[in-house]
């Protein structure tokens, strides 16, 4: 994330990382107010404006039956997802102790652990486990680990309520 959480990977409805020149383009060429833009950017792109839906699961269901849509939303999210590990691995010169995939999309695809991963870093997903809160996907050849971690977000902000009202 940068400035704000629009940067880095598309999420669901927010875009992610895009060419600035595209909000010139809405606002002079098309027509569009600030206000609108900002919508867009917020609200109606990511997996949402690729696919017409938000949800990780659908798209991830529905790149498994092989839907235009969102195998497109799907492949622009791993690449996104591969293009970033890849420069995290650059500026770390290739020495990267380990990859986790965490919450939603990262905790429960198996084909995105593959499409971020493969080429890159191996993973083996005969080790996966969803029993587990941590797997650990690594191919027995790779250096770098491969970790499922499994969130519990209503946990943790239940406990730092705990902590604040104690």
């Amino acid at each position: 994330m940068g400035y704000t959480p629009l940067a880095g990977l598309p999420m669901g409805s927010r875009s992610g990382d895009i060419d600035p020149s595209i909000i010139i383009k809405l606002l002079q060429d098309e027509g569009y107010s600030s206000e609108e833009v900002s919508d867009i950017l917020h609200n109606k792109s990511g997996l949402y404006g690729i696919s017409g839906s938000s949800d990780s699961l659908t798209v991830e269901q529905g790149y498994a039956i092989g839907d235009p849509g969102y195998t497109l939303a799907f492949n622009m999210f791993g690449y996104s997802a591969r293009k970033c590990l890849g420069a995290y691995s650059a500026v770390l010169n290739n020495k990267v102790d380990c990859v986790i995939f965490t919450g939603g999309i990262g905790e429960n695809s198996p084909h995105l652990h593959s499409l971020v991963c493969d080429g890159v870093h191996p993973v083996s997903h005969d080790s996966f486990s969803r029993k587990s809160s941590v797997s650990d996907i690594t191919a027995i050849s790779d250096k770098t680990r491969v970790l499922v971690v499994k969130t519990n977000e209503e946990l943790a902000i239940a406990r730092e309520c705990f902590k604040l009202l104690s």
